[in-house]
């Protein structure tokens, strides 16, 4: 298969600007400062990404501006024959994008007919901000849907607040594809200004819209004004809706959820289930929680899965008092030793 050695040269061919014996140390402390690539770098990446294997690309695209810690420092984990010379390659599409030429390539790049390409486009574009905010501008505003869609993906890459009311504008597109998307980047600006429009969406009759919406309201940190939106979601009759909703309810770290999460402890998603599990164990102030709660998180315990068992126990773990205290002594039987080691751990902290 050709497709891994095409990336894999594509990827090096954008970037081999340091030395070769650069260490991985040294190269993660100069990421924020790497320069972005040229035009043809970009031209290589997006030509190999063409080329490859539809999984590949997008495990790549994945990537751009979120690369993991990997091991190798100072040739640590590294296989005799190994080597890190790759890595100013990949630090080359960490940096923001300012040639003007390789702006233009990737300002075509998401009209491209593939969905992989038009993503690697917009996020390359995305990290340019500030100097590419006119380029996501226009195109947010291009007769093509899927030109305003990548447009709204390249808007939530980097947090560019000047672009808030274009795409506020972009939720009141007449594509769902592009209301979906641009829905998502609000939320990655994590402005309070913003909750009243999203909360409108939060209603809206596409299910995607309202899964973005209960995504971004959960982003941000305005308990007060969220939570009381995100309650009802709690209820929606899609999965996602009630995940995305259950997640942000724990990021609000509110205990007026208490009751509405733990309704979702039995609910008939495995996601749906953890999500509230972990949310519960988020919330502060818990010292009066409702009895229903911690009847929920009881029930729960019979539950088939072990990994969720153990996050009801972690739940549980954040409930002072003794209400909770026949629950964990139940659990340190269970047949998971991870969910028994959990309970005695929660046990151990209350005396």
């Amino acid at each position: 298969m050709r497709a891994l050695p095409l990336v894999v040269s594509a990827v090096v061919a954008l970037g081999m600007t340091g030395a070769e014996g650069v260490t991985t140390a040294m190269v993660s402390r100069d990421r924020d400062r790497s320069p972005g690539p040229d035009s043809a770098r970009v031209e290589a990446y997006l030509g190999a990404l063409k080329a490859t294997d539809r999984m590949l690309c997008e495990m790549v695209v994945d990537q751009v501006g979120n690369f993991w810690n990997s091991s190798g420092d100072f040739r640590v984990g590294l296989l005799a024959d190994g080597s890190r010379t790759w890595e100013p390659a990949r630090d080359s599409l960490y940096g923001r994008v300012t040639d003007p030429a390789a702006v233009r390539r990737l300002t075509r790049g998401l009209d491209d007919p593939n969905p992989c390409l038009r993503r690697a486009a917009a996020k390359l574009i995305g990290r340019g901000v500030p100097g590419t905010l006119g380029v996501i501008r226009d195109a947010l505003r291009s007769s093509s849907e899927r030109v305003r869609e990548a447009a709204a993906l390249a808007a939530g890459q980097q947090e560019p607040v000047a672009l808030g009311e274009d795409l506020v504008r972009a939720t009141r597109d007449q594509s769902i594809a592009v209301v979906a998307m641009a829905t998502w980047a609000l939320g990655e600006l994590e402005r309070p200004e913003y909750a009243g429009r999203l909360s409108e969406l939060a209603q809206h009759t596409d299910p995607r819209v309202r899964r973005a919406a209960a995504r971004s309201l959960g982003q941000i940190e305005a308990p007060a004004r969220i939570v009381p939106v995100l309650l009802p979601l709690l209820r929606d009759s899609d999965n996602g809706v009630r995940y995305y909703a259950a997640s942000g309810l724990g990021d609000q770290e509110d205990p007026r959820a208490a009751t509405g999460l733990a309704g979702l402890l039995s609910d008939s998603d495995t996601r749906v289930r953890h999500a509230a599990a972990e949310a519960l164990s988020n919330l502060d102030d818990m010292e009066q929680v409702p009895a229903s709660v911690v009847d929920a998180l009881g029930r729960a315990l019979g539950d088939a899965d072990w990994e969720f068992r153990k996050a009801v126990v972690e739940a549980m773990a954040h409930i002072p008092g003794e209400q909770v205290t026949p629950h964990l002594l139940r659990a340190l039987r269970d047949a998971s030793p991870e969910v028994r080691k959990a309970a005695a751990e929660a046990l151990g902290e209350r005396k």
